[in-house]
């Protein structure tokens, strides 16, 4: 545009003259056109030369992401991590817009959330566990309706639109709306709206950008949307100005029945007609950007890595406590004293107290409607501990008491005092007595539907075969008391490694074919991990200067609990302490882990929760 407003600027006869120069040189050929550039920049002053020193080089700058078809662009910037995606996003509009997108970073979050990253050898958590069936069913009848007819996109379209497909555009035969959290965000708005348009955006296969081999991977491993509400809608039966199928809401945290002055019971989660509700109804179909979804995790993992926490304590109990778990909602606590307290797990405010034991609360376990506790009274009751109420006591052992329990599917396993595992058909009411420890039997694990794991004070673990009823292999190797045991379901999965890598890396990559495994943790200071189906010992870990009470662990940490009163978290692949925390001058005789919280509870009944959500300077 400049130019042409300087050579407007001319006489007549000097813009003839001008052009009739651009004219000749473009019918020129390439030969001869490079032998009048020479010979005109000999002719060139200094000034003329400075000039085109900073002219030539803008005319060969070439956006490379601006020139290629958008899929292209999007499959090279698959490659980067997402430091690299962020600073792309830096570059220009139009960078940004391809950055950005909703595919490219779902992709991160399938690869870091609740694994170990095969790249860069870290992960991030997987946050909000309760609603993972839903998602994983909206999952993959999303894939089976974006690679029907093994074309890589909804049967019936030749492509599917990229905006479509990532922000539910009314445009595509099938939309579909992930499970969300509630943010105001309109989910029939690109997710990239808010940027400057790009001329040269353009519909893309999904096939492109979807592996295979990733629609047979499990689902569970990549479940990482904040959930509130899920919604189909299928534009071949309805169209777009057709009414949404109802969502399906995820079930709302369990609180007490409260009861009126009339004598109604009102339940607290009911949303009612007012504001509150019109807000829920109007967050349907509304959903998060995955990068966002990315970021809100990875400031959860950088609190992790550098071990920035937000610590609380209060008195559970009087007396020690011998076990506690939790979920989003609740935590549960067991003592010495024979009481079983239900708290709120944010507020820590006392639910409901269960009464009934005559002896310490020795394990309990519990899930969204009931809670089993066992005691040394040798009984284990089921409990709703929603309102308080006791549903049913078992009498487990005549003599004796009990130690551990474990639920699972419909079968309850209990470990005695005596030495003796009895496993109980819940919904028949049958069981039948597991023998071979000679003393007390700490832990016990339901792997899959017919083995078992327990360990004990005879130093040993064991694993049974439920439909044979016998001892099928033995653990060995522990000098004194087990005292717990966790199991993992599935292997370290982390892909090989360069030998250019990092070390951390290159160790985790060595992990790769491990097959499923177990790790105990015993009074002589040390734990072990086990191969579930060999039974050999594939390491020992020590740090511990005293006997391990307890400990847990996922996909990314270890915590155990210590007789001196200190916290270690280790990494659970490479094994390393990480931490080391001084929690209580008394034992700590149970742990508990999520991804975002760490709870101890202490022989002197106080509970300690490090909360790794909040930002802490």
């Amino acid at each position: 545009q400049k130019l042409q407003e300087a050579l407007a600027a001319l006489p007549q006869c000097e813009q003839t003259k001008i052009s009739g120069i651009w004219k000749d040189f473009v019918s020129e050929p390439a030969e001869r056109r490079l032998l009048i550039l020479e010979g005109l920049v000999n002719l060139c002053c200094i000034p003329q030369l400075s000039y085109l020193n900073r002219v030539v080089p803008r005319q060969l700058r070439v956006d490379f992401m601006a020139a290629a078809p958008a899929d292209i662009s999007l499959k090279i910037l698959s490659y980067l991590d997402a430091k690299s995606l962020c600073q792309a996003a830096q570059v220009s509009h139009a960078w940004a817009s391809l950055a950005n997108d909703d595919i490219l970073w779902h992709r991160m979050c399938a690869q870091h959330i609740d694994k170990v990253c095969r790249k860069c050898g870290w992960g991030l958590p997987l946050l909000d566990k309760s609603s993972r069936r839903i998602y994983e069913a909206t999952a993959r009848r999303a894939l089976r309706l974006a690679t029907s007819a093994g074309t890589g996109y909804p049967q019936g379209s030749q492509s599917a639109d990229l905006n479509g497909l990532t922000a539910g555009g009314a445009h595509s035969p099938y939309t579909f709306v992930l499970p969300t959290s509630n943010v105001a965000i309109d989910a029939s708005m690109p997710v990239n709206s808010m940027l400057q348009p790009v001329a040269y955006r353009q519909t893309i296969p999904v096939s492109s950008l979807i592996n295979s081999t990733d629609l047979n991977a499990p689902l569970v491993s990549s479940v990482c949307a904040p959930q509130s509400s899920i919604q189909f809608m299928d534009e071949m039966q309805g169209g777009p100005n057709a009414a949404p199928v109802p969502a399906i809401l995820p079930r709302p945290p369990y609180l007490p029945v409260r009861r009126t002055e009339s004598g109604e019971s009102s339940d607290s989660n009911s949303i009612g007609d007012g504001p509150d509700a019109r807000m829920h109804a109007g967050n349907r179909g509304r959903r998060r950007p995955w990068k966002e979804i990315f970021a809100e995790r990875q400031i959860i993992a950088n609190n992790w890595r550098k071990f920035r926490y937000r610590e609380s304590q209060f008195q559970a109990h009087a007396d020690g406590i011998l076990c506690v778990q939790f979920n989003e909602g609740y935590m549960i606590t067991g003592s010495y004293d024979s009481n079983v307290h239900v708290w709120d797990a944010d507020t820590f405010e006392l639910v409901s107290e269960l009464t009934g034991h005559t002896m310490p609360v020795r394990a309990l376990e519990f899930d969204d409607c009931k809670l089993f506790s066992g005691s040394l009274d040798g009984t284990v009751k089921i409990w709703n501990y929603r309102n308080g109420t006791c549903i049913r006591t078992l009498r487990v052992f005549d003599s004796g008491g009990v130690i551990s329990l474990h639920h699972q599917k419909g079968t309850l396993v209990v470990g005695g005092e005596n030495g003796t595992i009895r496993v109980y058909n819940i919904a028949k009411m049958t069981s039948f007595t597991l023998t071979g420890h000679t003393d007390w039997v700490n832990a016990v694990r339901l792997y899959g539907e017919n083995t078992l794991f327990s360990c004990s004070d005879d130093m040993l673990v064991k694993r049974w075969d439920l439909e044979k009823r016998q001892c099928v292999k033995t653990f060995t190797g522990h000098t004194h008391h087990v005292q717990s045991l966790q199991l993992s379901c599935r292997a370290l999965t982390v892909a090989g490694a360069a030998s250019s890598q990092s070390p951390l890396v290159a160790k985790r990559a060595e992990s790769e074919n491990t097959r499923p495994y177990i790790i105990t943790g015993s009074l002589d200071s040390t734990m072990r991990v086990w191969d579930i189906e060999t039974g050999e010992c594939l390491s020992t870990i020590f740090g511990h200067v005293e006997g391990i009470w307890s400990m847990a662990f996922d996909a990314m940490r270890i915590v155990s609990g210590s007789n001196d009163g200190t916290m270690k978290v280790w990494d659970t692949i490479t094994h390393a302490c990480l931490f080391t925390v001084q929690t209580s001058p008394v034992a700590i005789n149970s742990v508990a882990l999520s991804d975002t919280r760490i709870v101890v509870g202490d022989n002197d009944g106080n509970v300690r929760v490090y909360d790794f959500r909040d930002k802490v300077a």
